[in-house]
């Protein structure tokens, strides 16, 4: 009976304003941290696996923190650059090969020269030095 002598409330509705503005800062977050780069890798053998694998003398590719590769000596130009036929005098692609990059280079050029290298064929790329027993056969003239 009391339920009957009090005056009957108004159902409030709910404001949708606070639960818009949460959504349209979080979708603001989420834009603003995202990166759209593009990822990619480069494969590679580490140089255990590579030294298991082959038992051929590997040929030695030293890179400048500039980005220009040189063979025994000799500069073969800026590793973006680098073309098929400029390689094909100098050694074969196929054998394996190790990328000494200079201490001070940067990493994108270390991953820039490895692409362009598997681009051209490379398949047996190891980054790092040659041991000095190895330094004395290959990479000299």
């Amino acid at each position: 009976m009391s339920s009957l002598l009090l005056p009957q409330r108004r159902k409030q509705s709910i404001s949708l304003t606070a639960l818009i503005d949460v959504v349209f800062i979080l979708l603001m977050f989420f834009m603003l941290t995202s990166s759209f780069t593009k990822f990619s890798a480069v494969e590679m053998q580490s140089s255990l696996a590579a030294s298991v694998l082959s038992d051929s003398k590997p040929q030695l590719l030293r890179l400048s923190v500039d980005g220009q590769l040189s063979y025994a000596q000799v500069a073969l130009g800026d590793s973006a650059a680098l073309t098929d036929a400029a390689l094909s005098s100098e050694f074969d692609a196929s054998m394996p090969t190790v990328l000494q990059p200079a201490a001070e280079t940067q990493v994108q050029v270390i991953v820039d020269a490895l692409s362009r290298m598997k681009v051209l064929g490379f398949t047996q790329v190891t980054l790092g030095k040659l041991r000095p027993q190895a330094n004395a056969i290959v990479g000299q003239k």
